[in-house]
């Protein structure tokens, strides 16, 4: 693996990591308001208002609950990747530069840049994961209308 390609995988998968752990505290800080307020209409409501107040909050909180649970699986499978690791093929962990883009099947995290380099973070139930899975450099993938060569994997 060039090393560059390889810095730029190490760099990506950090920016990954930072953005899931920052995701995850967010819901967590978020979790803890609506707990707050939660016993805050408790001690000052009653009646119907309350009840309806109360079941609103409950179907946040379970929200809350269900996002951070995606999130915290996302962080533990980020995790188990090797950013070190060398790939022949498409498949998760892998950084694929394309003749279109830059792609690293881990999970969906966004579009990040470094050194003016754009790298889209996706997971390999994506469409593209699914069109491209498998397939080693020099293939090409067709999505969404248009064709994709594979430069190059690491």
């Amino acid at each position: 693996m060039e090393n560059i390609e390889r810095q730029l995988k190490k760099t990506i998968h950090r920016k990954c990591s930072e953005a899931l752990e920052n995701r995850i505290q967010g819901i967590r800080e978020a979790l803890d308001s609506a707990q707050e307020s939660a016993n805050q209409e408790t001690k000052s409501s009653a009646g119907d208002k309350h009840e309806t107040g109360r079941a609103m909050m409950q179907l946040e909180t379970e929200k809350l609950h269900e996002q951070l649970r995606h999130a915290l699986d996302d962080l533990h499978r980020l995790q188990r990747l090797e950013p070190d690791k060398d790939h022949q093929t498409v498949g998760e962990g892998a950084l694929v530069k394309t003749d279109r883009m830059h792609l690293y099947f881990t999970v969906a995290g966004g579009t990040f840049e470094v050194e003016g380099t754009q790298v889209i973070t996706l997971s390999m139930g994506s469409g593209l994961g699914l069109a491209a899975r498998g397939l080693k450099a020099g293939e090409s993938f067709s999505f969404r209308d248009q064709a994709h060569k594979i430069l190059d994997i690491y």
